[in-house]
């Protein structure tokens, strides 16, 4: 399953990304994963979680991010939630032109029975109408 952490800049989404990733490290029965561009918040997560910084895997597009993220599944089926700090900023892309990314993404979680929550910068308003499914 898809969930989405939304809101305009500055409205703390990374925060909220990071307390529900530490909260999930300490109860899930399974591997927690982070991923960001930078390494800025590595330090605010609990040693629990598995922490990437896809730049220093040159990851910039969204099949490279898909890529990534089966990789990580399919080197441990242990892995029951993702949590992605910015996707469309690691793609190189505008959240609009993403929908491409959330379909893939969909059918790696329901195939692989991995959560995925991600940060999303837009006020709800301006969701283009594929995000709107994700809402909860």
């Amino acid at each position: 399953m898809i969930h989405l952490i939304y809101g305009a800049k500055g409205t703390g989404k990374t925060k909220k990304i990071i307390d529900a990733c530490n909260s999930d490290a300490v109860t899930s029965n399974g591997d927690v994963i982070f991923l960001s561009d930078t390494n800025r918040y590595m330090y605010d997560l609990k040693y629990q979680v598995r922490f990437a910084n896809v730049k220093e895997f040159e990851i910039e597009t969204v099949r490279g991010l898909l890529g990534f993220i089966r990789g990580l599944i399919a080197g441990n089926k242990d892995v029951k939630t993702i949590y992605i700090d910015g996707a469309h900023r690691m793609c190189g892309k505008e959240i609009s032109d993403m929908a491409e990314f959330y379909d893939k993404l969909e059918s790696i979680s329901e195939k692989n029975e991995v959560d995925f929550y991600l940060t999303v910068s837009l006020n709800r308003e301006d969701f283009p109408e594929f995000l709107t499914k994700y809402l909860d």
